[in-house]
């Protein structure tokens, strides 16, 4: 969502196009959706991602125009939980509830909440968006407003009559050490997840062909000055994939990888014993080596959904297991 957000708003902003934007401020039961999600519809009634499993996405862009036209801030309520709400006339999936905010996003506004929810996905500690329901403006605050709960990082919290407060997270990041062609499968895989990628590597030649696909994307950062670099560009996740043995070791013997929550080393299992024996420090203390879920599948696009399978994952604290098995509803 936030890559294709941030492409829709930096092509509106190119042709000074005004926007809706569809924000789902509340949910109960099961939906597609939680809170925080978003979609965009421009004045030829273009829909950008999905606030529902297409279920309410016609709906919405009828509204959309009205925002259009008067420019004022509204919100919608569909139940599904009631089998005699009139809301049941549209075919449906989820049987839950959910709250939705539909803004006008304009020049004359600045693109109002989005650009501002975009700059605080980008940063590196958390933020609070605040959008003043009477004037549709918004403020992004880097420590949180008066009665937000202590310690509670992500969130929203809505007064229909006056604001909504949500807070937002950074995306997280993902550092990919090595510029091979492999690459490439992992970083559009990752960004159209919501990770914020960076790339380094230290071979010349590699980078040369790297630049080529991805400017301006990877960094020349040898391995002695990871740490330099993490110091100043810190990340969530590495994948340590240079297709160099010794190479692999002295990057995973930096200090700065050695309490990630997850740091992975791409190749077959044989060979995690040789990068180790290589390395002049102990292995960071959640290396997965090799990295990836068992799903199956040859080539660079299997590789990188086993891969991001595992992060996606643990950065949602979850089990990778079939959905049949889980208890309660798919999208909780």
């Amino acid at each position: 969502m936030f890559q294709q957000l941030q492409q829709q708003l930096q092509l509106a902003q190119r042709h000074d196009q005004a926007l809706v934007q569809v924000r789902v401020l509340n949910t109960q039961g099961s939906t597609y959706r939680k809170s925080g999600a978003r979609m965009l519809i421009d004045e030829q009634g273009h829909r950008f991602d999905l606030v529902s499993g297409g279920c309410l996405e016609t709906h919405l862009s009828r509204h959309a125009m009205q925002v259009f036209n008067h420019g004022k801030p509204v919100t919608l309520e569909y139940d599904f939980s009631d089998p005699d709400a009139p809301d049941w006339q549209i075919s449906v999936g989820c049987r839950g509830k959910v709250v939705l905010l539909l803004e006008k996003l304009s020049p004359e506004n600045g693109y109002g909440s989005l650009a501002l929810y975009l700059q605080g996905r980008q940063q590196t500690q958390p933020s609070w968006l605040v959008t003043d329901l009477q004037t549709g403006t918004s403020e992004l605050l880097n420590s949180a407003p008066v009665g937000w709960p202590v310690g509670q990082h992500v969130g929203l919290q809505a007064n229909l009559q006056t604001q909504v407060i949500e807070a937002i997270d950074p995306a997280p990041r993902l550092l990919l050490i090595g510029t091979g062609p492999d690459t490439d499968a992992i970083i559009n895989l990752a960004q159209s997840l919501d990770f914020q990628v960076q790339v380094i590597g230290c071979q010349s030649q590699s980078l040369q062909r790297f630049h080529h696909r991805f400017p301006n994307l990877a960094e020349r950062i040898e391995a002695d000055d990871l740490d330099d670099y993490l110091a100043d560009k810190p990340v969530n996740y590495a994948i340590v994939m240079t297709h160099n043995q010794s190479l692999d070791a002295h990057y995973l013997s930096q200090a700065s990888l050695a309490n990630l929550p997850l740091v992975g080393l791409l190749g077959p299992a044989e060979r995690k014993q040789r990068v180790v024996d290589e390395m002049d420090a102990p292995t960071p203390i959640n290396l997965a080596a090799p990295i990836g879920l068992d799903l199956g599948g040859h080539g660079a696009q299997a590789v990188a959904l086993s891969v991001m399978a595992q992060i996606q994952a643990l950065h949602h604290q979850m089990q990778a297991k079939p959905l049949r098995d889980k208890n309660g509803g798919i999208h909780d």
